[in-house]
């Protein structure tokens, strides 16, 4: 059973510097009982207005980058797993691996959508149009991975997970 933990509020402990919130290392140092996980361009299988997959198909125009995403799916279940077996520490919560956008749009095409286009652009083109820059990257997940293995849990690579979720989308009517 987890235990409750009566300290004080993050929010408290931090309400004087709200333009500079805590980094991780920082929360940690003071409440080592956190469990911390890191998503990243999260994917829901019904193109909720917040899932990365609605947003990108609502693009005119998109940069073709690899990055590191969350399947809720199949890291959902995962997040309890950690929690009933009391983990702390910081862990990027992504799946395994880095996908491209032409890569995601291409399966959301393929499986999804047939009639979807999409068009690129390059990293400079994209700066112009946007108000805030945008990070680009691939997230190591070996800490995960192994934690969740120890408890008989696997989390499918990224292109193998975008697939299952699409397809699941498919099975739904989600379109």
């Amino acid at each position: 059973m987890l235990k409750r933990y009566h300290g004080p509020r993050l929010e408290t402990r931090f309400k004087d510097d709200h333009a500079n919130p805590p980094r991780h290392g920082q929360i940690m140092k003071h409440y080592e009982n956190c469990l911390i996980l890191r998503l990243r361009m999260p994917v829901s299988d019904d193109l909720h207005p917040r899932s990365f997959l609605t947003k990108i198909t609502k693009y005119e125009r998109v940069v073709d980058i690899p990055n590191s995403h969350s399947i809720l799916e199949d890291l959902l279940p995962a997040s309890v797993l950690l929690a009933q077996n009391q983990q702390v520490g910081i862990y990027n919560f992504t799946n395994p691996g880095a996908i491209s956008h032409n890569e995601v749009l291409t399966l959301f095409r393929d499986i999804v959508r047939p009639s979807f286009t999409w068009q690129n652009f390059t990293l400079e083109e994209q700066a112009k149009v946007i108000k805030a820059g945008r990070s680009n990257c691939k997230l190591d997940t070996t800490k995960l991975v192994t934690k969740l293995k120890e408890y008989g849990y696997e989390i499918p690579e990224i292109h193998t997970a975008y697939r299952r979720c699409l397809e699941r989308m498919k099975a739904a009517g989600v379109v």
